[in-house]
C-alpha cells in the first residue's frame, strides 16, 4: 500500500480486560486501508487468533491526511503493531488527551 502511517499515542482504558485506544495518522493514496490488517503477532497462536484493530473512528481528514482512533486488546508493548504500511514500534502507554475524553469504549 502506498503512504504511510504513524502512531501518535497509546492510552489505556478502564475495562474489564487490557485494552488500549490507539491514534493513528495515515497518509495514504486511493482507498482506504483495512483496519483488520492492523495486529499483532503472538508466538505459537495462528494468525487467525491475532488481535485486530476494532471499533476504528475517523477523526479527522484533510489534505491527505487522516487521524484515526480504534481499541486494540491484549497490546504487547514488546512486540510491534503490525500494518499495511509494515510493522511499528508501539510507544509507552500515556493518559487519555482532553481531546479523545469523548471516544468511549464498549466490549465487544
Amino acid at each position: 500500500m502506498q503512504g504511510s502511517a504513524k502512531i501518535i499515542g497509546i492510552y489505556p482504558v478502564v475495562a474489564d480486560e487490557p485494552v488500549h485506544l490507539i491514534e493513528l495518522l495515515v497518509k495514504a493514496e486511493g482507498d482506504q486501508f483495512d483496519f483488520g490488517e492492523i495486529t499483532q503477532e503472538i508466538p505459537g497462536e495462528a494468525e487467525a487468533n491475532w488481535q485486530v484493530a476494532y471499533d476504528e473512528r475517523l477523526l479527522e481528514n484533510r489534505d491527505g491526511s487522516a487521524r484515526y482512533v480504534f481499541f486494540f486488546h491484549y497490546l504487547n508493548f514488546s512486540k510491534p503493531l503490525m500494518t499495511p504500511f509494515g510493522p511499528m514500534a508501539i510507544p509507552k502507554p500515556t493518559p487519555i488527551p482532553t481531546h479523545l475524553q469523548h471516544v468511549q469504549y464498549e466490549g465487544p
